[in-house]
């Protein structure tokens, strides 16, 4: 139902000149895809029937005379119809011209809506490229950092997601995808399906939901099925979740949510683990937290954070 009002909105928005730049270029997506057909078809006969019913009531004695001038207006914008869908929206700037680079920086959380419709949402240290409007045979995007992507179904126009490991081709879904130099490369499906494909290898992993592939050079690919996600997409909340993970598989997340550095005075504080949630709470909430589960000390040092153990 959302998705109906919205298109309706979006319909009446730009018949009646009121769309924005990127509004009008949603508006010729959707209207090249096929799916706006039905949509449109029933407004022309709502516009036809409410203009019938206004002339009824001004002046039957002169209907025929009126509703032949409201069949050629309703003709106009029908004519307009047919004229965009059979012969195309103007044609776009390559989009190697036109692309578009936006970049989060560490502390943040943002997102970005794409001409297709597909949102994106960039954790803190992402970066995403993407193409000011799509054309050609797929919908191609570049990502460094983790985004999550709810993504516009359109089954002639594949999504693919390209990262420095990986090459993410969507079949209409939401997933998460998370690719920082240095880390562990994760990809989690919330709904629909996704395939992982090296970007040196032919070989692709079929992802449905609740499915998790996490890669590593050392390790190569493990897929987890029927996976809880949500300590996953936690950082969509500005959630940090500790779930018996290693401090040390922990401090990117909190070092990039709040813009520090930490260090450790002992390898050993690394190994240690904690289970928890903290629901975008403080940088002094979630050390005190720390302090008090993992028996460690802490100390600020401008955005330098010194982790230690009373003992060493």
């Amino acid at each position: 139902m959302e998705d109906l009002d919205f298109y309706k909105t979006l319909i009446h928005r730009y018949l009646n000149g009121a769309a924005s730049h990127s509004e009008v270029a949603l508006f010729f997506a959707l209207l090249e895809s096929g799916e706006l057909d039905t949509l449109i078809a029933d407004q022309l006969r709502d516009d036809l029937n409410r203009e019938l019913a206004t002339i009824r009531r001004r002046n039957k004695q002169r209907i025929r005379w009126q509703v032949g001038v409201a069949a050629s207006i309703l003709l106009g914008v029908t004519s307009m119809w047919f004229f965009v869908r059979h012969n195309e929206a103007p044609k776009a700037e390559p989009t190697n011209l036109v692309s578009i680079t936006k970049e989060v920086a560490l502390g943040r959380i943002d997102s970005v809506l794409l001409s297709d419709g597909t949102k994106v949402w960039l954790n803190a240290g992402s970066k995403i490229e993407y193409p000011k409007q799509f054309d050609g045979k797929e919908r191609k995007v570049k990502i460094s950092g983790e985004a999550f992507f709810d993504v516009a179904h359109n089954a002639k126009v594949p999504f693919v997601i390209a990262t420095e490991q990986k090459r993410v081709k969507v079949y209409g879904t939401s997933f998460n995808v998370k690719s920082y130099k240095d880390e562990k490369f994760t990809v989690a499906v919330k709904t629909g399906k996704v395939g992982v494909k090296d970007v040196n290898d032919e070989k692709e992993w079929l992802l449905t939901r609740n499915d998790l592939i996490i890669y590593s050079e050392k390790s190569k690919a493990r897929v987890l099925k029927n996976q809880n996600l949500e300590t996953v997409l936690a950082w969509k909340q500005g959630d940090i979740v500790f779930d018996g993970k290693s401090l040390a598989d922990i401090l990117p997340a909190i070092q990039r949510k709040y813009n520090i550095k930490i260090k450790l005075n002992h390898p050993d504080i690394g190994k240690l683990q904690m289970i928890g949630r903290y629901k975008n709470t403080s940088l002094s909430t979630l050390l005190e937290g720390m302090k008090f589960s993992l028996n460690i000390g802490y100390e600020k040092k401008g955005e330098l954070i010194l982790l230690s153990m009373p003992d060493r």
